[in-house]
């Protein structure tokens, strides 16, 4: 009576595997996208957003400013970004720009000369690719 058990326990685990791989296709396809979503992104150049910020680029960075890229420069126009929030830093200042959202700038300003002086602000870009102050 023992084989006999044992090779239905096997047989009604087959079954059970047997079941389970052949809906498992199934349940995939039928959970699968039927269009494919394409993300609109909006294309920023770098130069452009440094030349607002009043920035000089430094060498070798990307030319579209992504999301999730950082943009590295030094501070040539301290009034452009006294327009935007950032207000206190002199040419030469390090700024730092990181694109966290579609349209969405965080930027850190800092210097060590006259004074150890640190600014941020989030700032808005535009369908243009213009900045604002939120």
């Amino acid at each position: 009576m023992t084989p006999t058990r044992s090779f239905a326990r096997s047989l009604g685990l087959a079954t059970v595997c047997f079941g389970t791989l052949v809906s498992t296709p199934r349940l995939a396809r039928a959970q699968a996208p039927t269009t494919e979503v394409t993300q609109q992104s909006m294309a920023v150049q770098m130069r452009s957003i440094a030349q607002q910020l009043g920035t000089r680029l430094n060498p070798e960075q990307p030319q579209d400013l992504a999301v999730g890229v950082t943009l590295n420069g030094s501070l040539q126009e301290p009034e452009k970004l006294e327009k935007l929030g950032l207000v206190g830093l002199h040419k030469g200042a390090r700024v730092t720009a990181m694109r966290v959202a579609l349209q969405k700038l965080v930027v850190e300003a800092d210097e060590l000369d006259p004074v150890p002086l640190t600014r941020k602000a989030t700032l808005r870009i535009d369908a243009q690719g213009r900045l604002s102050a939120p």
